[in-house]
């Protein structure tokens, strides 16, 4: 019974540490895109309103990547505890660092573009 539950925990941290970096690149990657739109429209020499619609989405986009990673936060925080209750608190299945606390510190904060 324990080895399943050691391959249940493995399984998870397998797809859920790659899941956390993948969201974290992607943030990355829409800043990037966002700092493009804007370096490119000033390169041109464009009007300001040049892209804004697609720079908005771009940076809506990004916000909600932002929400999506503290909800995996929190998912992380759930399955520590999960592991906790099953057991299993004494092994580590591949954090890089200590965990949050899962007192609602991730919480996913509600951005604004202002305009």
């Amino acid at each position: 019974m324990l080895n399943q539950r050691h391959e249940a925990a493995r399984a998870v941290a397998a797809q859920l540490l790659p899941a956390e970096q993948d969201v974290d690149a992607a943030i990355v990657r829409n800043a990037k895109l966002a700092i493009a739109v804007v370096e490119g429209r000033r390169a041109c020499k464009l009007p300001l309103t040049t892209g804004q619609e697609g720079l908005s989405l771009v940076v809506d986009a990004t916000a909600r990547l932002v929400e999506a990673r503290a909800l995996l936060a929190q998912a992380h925080c759930a399955f520590r505890s999960a592991q906790s209750e099953v057991g299993l608190s004494a092994f580590s299945y591949g954090d890089v660092s200590e965990c949050p606390p899962s007192t609602g510190e991730a919480a996913p904060s509600h951005l604004s573009v202002v305009a």
